[in-house]
C-alpha cells in the first residue's frame, strides 16, 4: 500500500511526477551534482565540468535521453497548466508560438481550453520530432504546427503571442538578451511576449525558487530572477514589462515590444 506521497510517483495519476523522478534519476543528471562544490569554487558550470558539454548538446549526442527529458518537462508543465489556463485568457490570440515548447504539454492544455486558438510548437528539431506523437495523441495536430530550429537564430514569425515557459531561466543574462532579440525580430507590432517563470522572493522566503536557482547553477547554467531583474533583462532584449499574473508557483510576465 502506497502512502499519499508515494501516489505522486505512479504513472498516469493526476499530478504524477513519475516522469520527472525518472529523469533526475538518470546517471548523467545526478552526476552533475557531484561537481557542485567545484562549480562554487571556480565559478564554472557543474554540468560542463562533469560531462564536457551543455545538457542540450549532451542529449543530442545521446538521443535515447530525449524522450525521457521531454516526458519530464511535460510532467512539470502539468503542475501549472490548470492554473495558467484559469488565470490567463489566451482566447484573445489567434496564434500562440510556444518557444522552446519541449514535449508539448503546455500548448496542448492551451489549445484544449481555447478551441479558437492555433499554435506553433518550436524547439530543437530532435525535440520537436519526439513531441509529434504526443501532439497527435492529444488530438490537436490540426491546430498545432511543429517547427524545428534554434531560438538563438530565428523563431517563427506571425504569432500574436510568444510564450516562453521555463526557458529563459536556463540562461545567463547575455544569452537571454540574445533570445529575446530574436523573438523581437519575429514579432509584428502589437504581438505580446509571455514569459512564464518563477519570481525569486526576498531573503529567507520562497524556498522553491531558491532550490530551483541552485538547480540552474548545476544543470543548465542559468538562474532564477526577481521581478526587478526580469524587468531589466526584458528591457535589454527590447521589451517593456506590462503586467505580472501569478500562476501556481510561477508568474506570467507580459511584455510588449519597445
Amino acid at each position: 500500500m502506497l502512502t499519499e506521497l508515494g501516489e505522486g510517483l505512479r504513472s498516469g495519476v493526476p499530478g504524477s511526477l513519475a516522469d520527472w523522478a525518472a529523469f533526475i534519476g538518470r546517471r548523467y543528471c545526478w552526476a552533475a551534482w557531484s561537481r557542485l562544490i567545484d562549480g562554487v569554487r571556480t565559478g564554472g558550470h557543474a554540468f560542463r565540468l562533469e560531462h564536457g558539454t551543455d545538457p542540450w548538446t549532451y542529449r543530442q549526442l545521446h538521443p535515447e535521453e530525449v524522450p525521457i527529458f521531454n516526458r519530464a518537462m511535460n510532467s512539470l508543465s502539468r503542475q501549472v497548466v490548470d492554473s495558467l489556463v484559469a488565470a490567463y485568457d489566451f482566447s484573445r490570440f489567434q496564434t500562440v508560438v510556444d518557444v522552446g515548447g519541449g514535449g508539448g504539454a503546455l500548448v496542448a492544455a492551451i489549445l484544449g481550453q481555447f478551441p479558437g486558438v492555433r499554435a506553433v510548437l518550436f524547439d530543437l528539431p530532435h525535440v520537436v520530432a519526439d513531441a509529434r506523437g504526443f501532439i497527435e495523441q492529444a488530438g490537436i495536430a490540426g491546430r498545432c504546427e511543429l517547427v524545428g530550429g534554434s531560438f538563438f537564430e530565428r523563431v517563427p514569425s506571425g504569432g500574436d503571442a510568444y510564450l516562453l515557459k521555463s526557458v529563459l531561466h536556463d540562461w545567463y543574462d547575455e544569452d537571454v538578451e540574445r533570445i529575446l532579440k530574436v523573438c523581437h525580430a519575429a514579432m509584428r507590432p502589437g504581438a505580446v511576449l509571455l514569459v512564464l517563470e518563477r519570481l525569486l522572493a526576498p531573503p529567507n522566503e520562497g524556498a522553491e525558487g531558491k532550490f530551483s536557482d541552485l538547480n540552474m547553477l548545476v544543470a543548465p547554467g542559468g538562474r532564477e530572477r526577481t521581478r526587478e531583474e526580469w524587468d531589466a533583462v526584458l528591457r535589454a532584449g527590447g521589451f517593456k514589462l506590462q503586467g505580472v499574473t501569478p500562476v501556481y508557483s510561477f508568474a506570467v510576465l507580459e511584455a510588449g515590444r519597445i
